[in-house]
């Protein structure tokens, strides 16, 4: 069973916590609300685990090896040279889950950095209800806009290859 711990709950009444997941993954959760909904922090929290309880340590090597292939084959789309075990490794050695999202409807969201290899950049993967990466997107963490290229877009959505 997940437990959450170090339970809190925002100005906005959305609850943030920390859970250790299989694989020594400790990492933090967000409870996102949509706007004006409520709920009790007893149904939060409930939805929480139960969103988070069905990964296992398999899942979660899973779902970061995917991510490593989707994000380094779109790196390498359209180049004349193709990606090398080299580049997949250098990711995967740095690819980090540091979070996840949930909402109410127990839709989860993992949350990834890999700091040099996305620089101010955070990767979000959403999750359907099979555990399968739905959508792939990599974000601008708004800390150091600077660090970016100029020619970089914010927020960027990587096709799923099936």
């Amino acid at each position: 069973m997940i437990e959450l711990t170090d339970i809190d709950l925002d100005d906005d009444g959305e609850l943030s916590a920390v859970v250790s997941l299989p694989g020594d993954r400790q990492v933090a959760v967000l409870f996102a609300l949509d706007d004006d909904e409520q709920l009790e922090t007893p149904v939060m929290l409930a939805t929480a685990q139960r969103a988070l309880t069905p990964l296992t340590a398999e899942q979660l090597d899973r779902l970061e090896n995917e991510i490593v292939r989707e994000l380094v084959d779109s790196e390498f789309e359209g180049e004349e040279e193709s990606a090398g075990d080299g580049d997949y490794a250098l990711l995967a050695d740095e690819l980090e889950l540091q979070g996840a999202i949930v909402s109410s409807d127990a839709t989860l969201v993992l949350v990834y950095e890999a700091p040099t290899q996305y620089a101010g950049l955070v990767i979000y993967a959403q999750l359907d209800e099979d555990l399968e990466i739905e959508v792939l997107s990599v974000a601008d963490t708004g800390d150091d806009e600077d660090e970016l290229d100029d020619d970089a877009e914010a927020e960027e959505e990587v096709e799923q290859g099936d």
